[in-house]
């Protein structure tokens, strides 16, 4: 855990250290709890659909959510590298 910054120092002294990092790392969890709802059981509205353009606006709507997701796993995890691997260069 030495390579991302976090050493073998107290939580509350690495929150103190790092609190720039969370909003990164609160997306990251967010958008994993994301992927596990949807991958558990998410889609199963769809089954229940009444119509063909029900089905079509749910499936629309789950592709701007994904779409979603990726771009802001992509931005959280640059801003995470781009944090953390300063501190690792001389």
């Amino acid at each position: 855990m030495a390579l991302m910054g976090i050493s073998s120092t107290r939580p509350t002294q690495w929150l103190k250290d790092n609190w720039r990092a969370l909003p990164s790392v609160g997306a990251l969890l967010g958008v994993s709890i994301f992927w596990i709802v949807g991958a558990v059981g998410g889609i199963d509205f769809l089954r229940d659909a009444s119509s063909a353009m029900v089905m079509l606006t749910g499936l629309y709507m789950m592709l701007v959510a994904v779409a979603a997701s990726i771009i802001i796993a992509v931005l959280a995890l640059t801003d995470l590298i781009q944090r953390y691997g300063s501190r690792t260069r001389p």
